[in-house]
């Protein structure tokens, strides 16, 4: 009996130490659930390389003007963007702001100058034509002044020729002064003229083509010869009435 109850006891100790030494060892695995289920934030791995799309549904904006470490962004040719981080980047903001005031301080005449500019640019010479038959090429665009109005008092140098005969100029004498829409027309001014000047500048000069039925009155033109007027506008003023 009591070697039957020593047995017992022997084989219940041995069945564990057994069972432990017969298994084969195994590291124990832990399984992660996937990325969108996990009840919990984890630190991003070294070797595992961070997405784009934040858990919160935004998106890194510190590409669009440039990140800590100056990557590329949308912004990495922004010729003001890169001046501004530079200078205040090597000079301060205090001194970045200083060499703007120097410069500006320096160049500051032409660029009032620039700004305040009203010279006459270049025209196109592109032929203009007109239901009424008059026809004008533009050689400078006027930018100062008003547009010719109805009653406006009008300043302009005019040379007329017809063919290559020259038959008026002011070229030697002043500027010819008359009132848009006066009748009846006085000097060289005609109907040609008028419609001739619309939507010029001062500064502006044109050369018209005006046909016998916009040419002065008692004029006499060859058959399919246009009158020619090279002109200037010199002033435009508010009519007095």
């Amino acid at each position: 009996m009591i070697r039957s109850y020593t047995s017992f006891l022997l084989l219940v100790c041995i069945t564990p130490l057994t069972a432990f030494v017969i298994q084969p060892h195994t590291t124990p695995t832990t399984t992660l659930a996937p990325k969108s289920t996990r009840l919990y934030s984890e630190p991003p791995s070294p070797d595992e390389p961070e997405s784009d799309e934040k858990s919160d549904g935004r998106y890194d904006v510190t590409k669009l003007t440039g990140g800590a470490d100056d990557g590329a962004g949308f912004n990495q040719f922004d010729p003001v963007l890169t001046a501004t981080t530079f200078l205040s980047r090597r000079f301060g903001i205090v001194g970045g702001l200083a060499i703007f005031a120097t410069l500006l301080f320096v160049e500051g005449d032409e660029i009032v100058k620039a700004l305040g500019d009203k010279s006459p640019l270049e025209g196109d010479g592109v032929v203009v034509s007109k239901p009424s038959g008059l026809s004008y090429t533009e050689s400078l665009i006027g930018r100062s002044g008003n547009v010719p109005l109805p009653g406006s008092v009008i300043g302009l140098r005019a040379k007329v020729s017809i063919g290559d005969t020259t038959i008026y100029d002011t070229k030697d004498d002043k500027p010819v002064a008359f009132k848009l829409g006066q009748r009846p027309f006085q000097n060289i001014v005609c109907a040609g003229v008028e419609e001739g000047i619309v939507g010029m500048k001062v500064g502006g000069k044109r050369r018209l083509e005006v046909p016998k039925d916009l040419a002065p009155p008692g004029l006499v033109l060859p058959e399919g010869v246009n009158l020619v007027y090279d002109i200037e506008l010199t002033e435009v003023l508010a009519g007095y009435f």
